[in-house]
Protein backbone atom coordinates (compact mmCIF):
# COMPACT_ATOMS: atom_id res chain seq x y z
CA UNK A 1 0.00 0.00 0.00
CA UNK A 2 1.05 3.59 -0.50
CA UNK A 3 0.00 6.87 1.12
CA UNK A 4 -0.60 10.01 -0.94
CA UNK A 5 0.67 13.39 0.12
CA UNK A 6 -1.92 15.48 1.94
CA UNK A 7 -4.10 12.48 2.70
CA UNK A 8 -4.25 10.02 5.58
CA UNK A 9 -5.23 7.26 3.17
CA UNK A 10 -3.32 4.08 2.39
CA UNK A 11 -4.10 3.23 -1.23
CA UNK A 12 -3.91 -0.48 -2.06
CA UNK A 13 -2.09 -1.78 -5.11
CA UNK A 14 -4.73 -1.75 -7.85
CA UNK A 15 -3.02 -4.69 -9.58
CA UNK A 16 -4.77 -7.02 -7.11
CA UNK A 17 -8.11 -6.03 -8.66
CA UNK A 18 -6.89 -6.09 -12.26
CA UNK A 19 -4.89 -9.34 -12.25
CA UNK A 20 -6.72 -12.25 -13.87
CA UNK A 21 -9.48 -9.90 -15.05
CA UNK A 22 -9.37 -11.49 -18.48
CA UNK A 23 -11.35 -9.82 -21.28
CA UNK A 24 -13.83 -11.28 -23.69
CA UNK A 25 -11.00 -12.29 -26.01
CA UNK A 26 -8.84 -13.69 -23.22
CA UNK A 27 -6.58 -10.65 -23.34
CA UNK A 28 -4.32 -10.30 -20.32
CA UNK A 29 -5.02 -6.98 -18.59
CA UNK A 30 -2.15 -4.69 -17.73
CA UNK A 31 -3.95 -1.87 -15.95
CA UNK A 32 -2.39 0.62 -18.36
CA UNK A 33 -5.17 0.46 -20.96
CA UNK A 34 -7.20 3.65 -21.32
CA UNK A 35 -10.77 3.53 -20.01
CA UNK A 36 -13.63 5.87 -19.21
CA UNK A 37 -16.13 5.32 -16.39
CA UNK A 38 -19.40 7.26 -16.31
CA UNK A 39 -20.64 7.19 -12.72
CA UNK A 40 -23.88 8.54 -11.26
CA UNK A 41 -23.57 10.20 -7.84
CA UNK A 42 -25.92 11.97 -5.45
CA UNK A 43 -25.64 15.70 -4.75
CA UNK A 44 -24.10 15.16 -1.27
CA UNK A 45 -21.52 12.80 -2.81
CA UNK A 46 -20.77 15.39 -5.49
CA UNK A 47 -20.18 17.94 -2.72
CA UNK A 48 -17.71 15.60 -0.99
CA UNK A 49 -15.86 15.09 -4.25
CA UNK A 50 -15.64 18.78 -5.13
CA UNK A 51 -14.71 20.20 -1.73
CA UNK A 52 -14.28 23.90 -0.98
CA UNK A 53 -13.49 25.82 -4.19
CA UNK A 54 -12.76 22.54 -5.94
CA UNK A 55 -9.82 21.65 -3.67
CA UNK A 56 -10.86 18.02 -3.14
CA UNK A 57 -11.41 17.21 -6.79
CA UNK A 58 -8.01 18.65 -7.69
CA UNK A 59 -6.38 16.55 -4.96
CA UNK A 60 -8.20 13.45 -6.21
CA UNK A 61 -6.89 14.05 -9.72
CA UNK A 62 -3.32 14.50 -8.53
CA UNK A 63 -3.44 11.45 -6.26
CA UNK A 64 -5.08 9.09 -8.74
CA UNK A 65 -3.71 10.32 -12.06
CA UNK A 66 -7.24 10.12 -13.51
CA UNK A 67 -9.07 12.99 -15.16
CA UNK A 68 -12.22 13.80 -13.18
CA UNK A 69 -15.20 15.71 -14.59
CA UNK A 70 -18.50 16.40 -12.85
CA UNK A 71 -21.78 17.72 -14.18
CA UNK A 72 -22.82 21.17 -13.01
CA UNK A 73 -25.18 21.66 -10.09
CA UNK A 74 -28.71 21.11 -11.39
CA UNK A 75 -27.52 19.06 -14.39
CA UNK A 76 -28.74 15.51 -13.76
CA UNK A 77 -28.62 12.19 -15.59
CA UNK A 78 -31.97 11.80 -17.42
CA UNK A 79 -34.74 10.45 -15.23
CA UNK A 80 -32.74 10.75 -12.00
CA UNK A 81 -31.57 13.30 -9.44
CA UNK A 82 -27.99 12.03 -9.82
CA UNK A 83 -25.11 14.04 -11.24
CA UNK A 84 -22.68 12.58 -13.79
CA UNK A 85 -19.11 11.87 -12.67
CA UNK A 86 -16.76 11.06 -15.54
CA UNK A 87 -13.44 9.36 -14.80
CA UNK A 88 -10.89 8.79 -17.56
CA UNK A 89 -7.32 7.56 -17.76
CA UNK A 90 -5.55 4.24 -17.29
CA UNK A 91 -7.50 1.43 -15.63
CA UNK A 92 -5.22 1.68 -12.59
CA UNK A 93 -5.76 5.43 -12.23
CA UNK A 94 -9.55 5.18 -12.62
CA UNK A 95 -9.74 2.42 -10.00
CA UNK A 96 -7.56 4.51 -7.68
CA UNK A 97 -9.92 7.47 -8.15
CA UNK A 98 -12.94 5.29 -7.33
CA UNK A 99 -11.18 3.95 -4.19
CA UNK A 100 -10.33 7.48 -3.00
CA UNK A 101 -13.85 8.74 -3.71
CA UNK A 102 -15.44 5.84 -1.79
CA UNK A 103 -13.03 6.51 1.08
CA UNK A 104 -13.80 10.25 1.09
CA UNK A 105 -17.56 9.72 1.01
CA UNK A 106 -17.34 7.12 3.80
CA UNK A 107 -15.39 9.48 6.03
CA UNK A 108 -17.66 12.43 5.33
CA UNK A 109 -20.74 10.30 6.03
CA UNK A 110 -19.21 9.06 9.27
CA UNK A 111 -18.40 12.62 10.35
CA UNK A 112 -21.95 13.76 9.53
CA UNK A 113 -23.28 10.94 11.70
CA UNK A 114 -21.29 12.18 14.67
CA UNK A 115 -18.24 9.99 14.24
CA UNK A 116 -14.95 10.31 12.44
CA UNK A 117 -15.84 7.82 9.77
CA UNK A 118 -13.21 5.36 10.94
CA UNK A 119 -12.45 3.34 14.02
CA UNK A 120 -11.46 -0.07 15.38
CA UNK A 121 -14.75 -1.66 14.40
CA UNK A 122 -14.16 -0.82 10.78
CA UNK A 123 -12.39 -3.60 8.92
CA UNK A 124 -10.30 -2.65 5.91
CA UNK A 125 -12.28 -3.19 2.72
CA UNK A 126 -15.30 -4.19 4.75
CA UNK A 127 -17.44 -1.07 4.26
CA UNK A 128 -20.60 -1.51 2.23
CA UNK A 129 -19.96 0.49 -0.93
CA UNK A 130 -21.91 1.15 -4.08
CA UNK A 131 -20.92 2.33 -7.55
CA UNK A 132 -23.51 3.13 -10.20
CA UNK A 133 -22.32 3.16 -13.83
CA UNK A 134 -24.10 4.36 -16.97
CA UNK A 135 -23.27 2.53 -20.17
CA UNK A 136 -24.54 2.39 -23.74
CA UNK A 137 -27.07 -0.33 -24.42
CA UNK A 138 -24.74 -2.05 -26.90
CA UNK A 139 -21.82 -2.32 -24.48
CA UNK A 140 -24.20 -3.28 -21.67
CA UNK A 141 -25.18 -6.29 -23.74
CA UNK A 142 -21.50 -7.26 -23.94
CA UNK A 143 -21.27 -7.26 -20.14
CA UNK A 144 -24.45 -9.29 -19.70
CA UNK A 145 -23.24 -11.96 -22.11
CA UNK A 146 -25.16 -14.86 -23.61
CA UNK A 147 -28.08 -15.69 -21.30
CA UNK A 148 -26.49 -13.48 -18.62
CA UNK A 149 -23.42 -15.70 -18.22
CA UNK A 150 -20.78 -12.93 -18.25
CA UNK A 151 -22.37 -10.85 -15.50
CA UNK A 152 -22.96 -14.01 -13.44
CA UNK A 153 -19.25 -14.82 -13.77
CA UNK A 154 -18.41 -11.29 -12.57
CA UNK A 155 -20.66 -11.72 -9.53
CA UNK A 156 -19.06 -15.07 -8.65
CA UNK A 157 -15.53 -13.76 -9.16
CA UNK A 158 -15.93 -10.51 -7.21
CA UNK A 159 -18.46 -11.55 -4.57
CA UNK A 160 -20.35 -8.30 -5.25
CA UNK A 161 -23.96 -7.73 -6.20
CA UNK A 162 -24.39 -6.44 -9.77
CA UNK A 163 -27.75 -5.17 -10.96
CA UNK A 164 -28.24 -4.27 -14.62
CA UNK A 165 -31.18 -1.95 -15.30
CA UNK A 166 -34.01 -3.83 -16.95
CA UNK A 167 -35.02 -2.87 -20.48
CA UNK A 168 -38.59 -2.56 -19.18
CA UNK A 169 -37.45 0.46 -17.14
CA UNK A 170 -36.27 2.28 -20.28
CA UNK A 171 -38.00 4.11 -23.10
CA UNK A 172 -37.03 3.31 -26.72
CA UNK A 173 -35.12 6.61 -26.91
CA UNK A 174 -32.96 5.98 -23.80
CA UNK A 175 -29.42 5.33 -25.11
CA UNK A 176 -27.93 4.08 -21.82
CA UNK A 177 -28.58 1.57 -19.05
CA UNK A 178 -27.33 1.71 -15.48
CA UNK A 179 -25.24 -0.95 -13.74
CA UNK A 180 -25.22 -0.86 -9.93
CA UNK A 181 -22.39 -2.66 -8.13
CA UNK A 182 -22.71 -3.17 -4.35
CA UNK A 183 -20.67 -4.94 -1.69
CA UNK A 184 -17.54 -4.59 0.40
CA UNK A 185 -15.12 -2.08 -1.10
CA UNK A 186 -12.68 -4.75 -2.33
CA UNK A 187 -15.55 -6.59 -4.00
CA UNK A 188 -16.81 -3.45 -5.71
CA UNK A 189 -13.34 -2.51 -6.98
CA UNK A 190 -12.81 -6.03 -8.34
CA UNK A 191 -16.19 -5.97 -10.12
CA UNK A 192 -15.51 -2.53 -11.65
CA UNK A 193 -12.07 -3.77 -12.79
CA UNK A 194 -13.72 -6.76 -14.50
CA UNK A 195 -16.30 -4.52 -16.17
CA UNK A 196 -13.88 -1.88 -17.43
CA UNK A 197 -11.29 -4.40 -18.59
CA UNK A 198 -13.90 -6.34 -20.55
CA UNK A 199 -15.12 -3.14 -22.20
CA UNK A 200 -11.57 -2.08 -23.09
CA UNK A 201 -11.08 -5.22 -25.20
CA UNK A 202 -14.10 -4.49 -27.41
CA UNK A 203 -13.26 -3.27 -30.92
CA UNK A 204 -15.67 -0.33 -30.71
CA UNK A 205 -14.59 0.88 -27.26
CA UNK A 206 -12.08 3.49 -28.46
CA UNK A 207 -14.79 5.22 -30.46
CA UNK A 208 -17.18 4.96 -27.50
CA UNK A 209 -14.62 6.63 -25.21
CA UNK A 210 -14.00 9.46 -27.66
CA UNK A 211 -17.71 10.08 -28.16
CA UNK A 212 -18.44 9.93 -24.40
CA UNK A 213 -15.72 12.44 -23.56
CA UNK A 214 -16.71 14.82 -26.35
CA UNK A 215 -20.43 14.55 -25.63
CA UNK A 216 -19.79 15.25 -21.94
CA UNK A 217 -19.13 18.93 -22.60
CA UNK A 218 -22.57 19.34 -24.19
CA UNK A 219 -24.28 17.59 -21.26
CA UNK A 220 -23.01 19.96 -18.58
CA UNK A 221 -20.06 17.77 -17.54
CA UNK A 222 -17.15 20.09 -16.94
CA UNK A 223 -13.60 20.16 -15.60
CA UNK A 224 -13.20 20.97 -11.90
CA UNK A 225 -12.98 24.60 -10.78
CA UNK A 226 -9.58 26.28 -11.24
CA UNK A 227 -8.46 23.42 -13.48
CA UNK A 228 -10.39 24.32 -16.62
CA UNK A 229 -8.30 23.97 -19.73
CA UNK A 230 -8.07 27.01 -21.94
CA UNK A 231 -10.64 27.03 -24.70
CA UNK A 232 -9.42 26.14 -28.16
CA UNK A 233 -8.79 29.18 -30.35
CA UNK A 234 -11.11 27.46 -32.82
CA UNK A 235 -14.00 27.19 -30.35
CA UNK A 236 -15.79 30.25 -31.74
CA UNK A 237 -15.09 29.40 -35.39
CA UNK A 238 -17.85 28.04 -37.62
CA UNK A 239 -16.87 24.91 -39.51
CA UNK A 240 -18.14 22.53 -42.15
CA UNK A 241 -17.33 18.87 -42.79
CA UNK A 242 -18.28 17.02 -45.98
CA UNK A 243 -18.34 13.22 -46.11
CA UNK A 244 -18.95 11.03 -49.15
CA UNK A 245 -20.64 7.86 -47.97
CA UNK A 246 -22.35 4.81 -49.42
CA UNK A 247 -26.12 4.59 -49.33
CA UNK A 248 -25.88 1.89 -46.63
CA UNK A 249 -23.72 4.17 -44.47
CA UNK A 250 -26.21 7.00 -44.94
CA UNK A 251 -28.93 4.62 -43.76
CA UNK A 252 -26.96 3.95 -40.58
CA UNK A 253 -26.71 7.70 -39.91
CA UNK A 254 -30.41 8.24 -40.55
CA UNK A 255 -31.59 5.33 -38.39
CA UNK A 256 -35.20 4.20 -38.12
CA UNK A 257 -37.51 7.07 -39.09
CA UNK A 258 -34.51 9.43 -39.00
CA UNK A 259 -34.03 9.00 -35.22
CA UNK A 260 -30.22 8.65 -35.33
CA UNK A 261 -29.89 11.78 -37.43
CA UNK A 262 -32.15 13.74 -35.11
CA UNK A 263 -30.18 12.58 -32.05
CA UNK A 264 -26.82 13.57 -33.55
CA UNK A 265 -28.08 17.00 -34.58
CA UNK A 266 -29.68 17.66 -31.19
CA UNK A 267 -26.80 16.40 -29.01
CA UNK A 268 -23.96 17.90 -31.05
CA UNK A 269 -25.92 21.02 -31.98
CA UNK A 270 -25.08 20.87 -35.67
CA UNK A 271 -26.98 20.88 -38.95
CA UNK A 272 -26.59 17.82 -41.18
CA UNK A 273 -27.66 17.83 -44.82
CA UNK A 274 -27.73 14.64 -46.90
CA UNK A 275 -27.98 14.68 -50.69
CA UNK A 276 -30.92 12.93 -52.36
CA UNK A 277 -30.50 9.48 -53.86
CA UNK A 278 -31.29 11.02 -57.24
CA UNK A 279 -28.08 13.04 -56.98
CA UNK A 280 -25.92 10.07 -56.00
CA UNK A 281 -22.68 9.80 -57.96
CA UNK A 282 -23.29 6.85 -60.36
CA UNK A 283 -19.59 6.02 -60.57
CA UNK A 284 -19.14 5.64 -56.80
CA UNK A 285 -22.73 5.23 -55.52
CA UNK A 286 -21.91 7.74 -52.81
CA UNK A 287 -24.06 10.43 -51.27
CA UNK A 288 -22.87 13.73 -49.85
CA UNK A 289 -23.25 14.34 -46.11
CA UNK A 290 -22.48 17.87 -44.91
CA UNK A 291 -22.13 18.79 -41.24
CA UNK A 292 -22.08 22.47 -40.24
CA UNK A 293 -21.83 24.23 -36.88
CA UNK A 294 -19.22 25.45 -34.42
CA UNK A 295 -15.84 23.74 -34.69
CA UNK A 296 -16.16 21.67 -31.49
CA UNK A 297 -19.72 20.67 -32.34
CA UNK A 298 -18.68 19.45 -35.80
CA UNK A 299 -15.86 17.37 -34.27
CA UNK A 300 -18.35 15.85 -31.83
CA UNK A 301 -20.81 15.04 -34.63
CA UNK A 302 -17.96 13.43 -36.60
CA UNK A 303 -17.22 11.10 -33.65
CA UNK A 304 -20.92 10.25 -33.24
CA UNK A 305 -21.26 9.48 -36.95
CA UNK A 306 -18.17 7.24 -36.78
CA UNK A 307 -19.73 5.33 -33.87
CA UNK A 308 -22.97 4.77 -35.82
CA UNK A 309 -21.00 3.49 -38.82
CA UNK A 310 -18.91 1.17 -36.64
CA UNK A 311 -22.06 -0.27 -35.08
CA UNK A 312 -23.71 -0.76 -38.48
CA UNK A 313 -20.68 -2.45 -40.02
CA UNK A 314 -20.23 -4.70 -36.98
CA UNK A 315 -23.85 -5.86 -37.34
CA UNK A 316 -23.38 -6.44 -41.08
CA UNK A 317 -20.21 -8.43 -40.41
CA UNK A 318 -21.99 -10.55 -37.80
CA UNK A 319 -24.86 -11.27 -40.21
CA UNK A 320 -22.34 -12.24 -42.87
CA UNK A 321 -20.57 -14.67 -40.52
CA UNK A 322 -23.90 -16.19 -39.46
CA UNK A 323 -24.83 -16.64 -43.10
CA UNK A 324 -21.54 -18.35 -43.86
CA UNK A 325 -22.05 -20.77 -40.97
CA UNK A 326 -25.56 -21.65 -42.15
CA UNK A 327 -24.36 -22.12 -45.73
CA UNK A 328 -21.68 -24.51 -44.50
Amino acid sequence: MESHEGEDVAVPDMSQYVNAAGGVNGDAPTGTQQVVAKLLVTNPTAGSIIGKSGANIEQLQRSSGARIQLSRSGEFFPGTSDRVLLLSGSLHSVLTAIFLILEKVSRDTGAANGGKGKGPKREEGGDVSQVKLALSRRLCGLLIGAKGQTVRDFITDSGSTIRVQSLSELTPSDPERTITVSGARDQVLRAVALILNTLSTHEGYATYMETTLQLASTQGVVLPPRSSAAKSVLASVRASLTLFLSDDDVGAILGRKGQNLADIQQNARVTIRISDRSKMDPSTNEREVTVTGMYGAVKLAEAMIAEKLNQSRARASARSRDGSVHDA
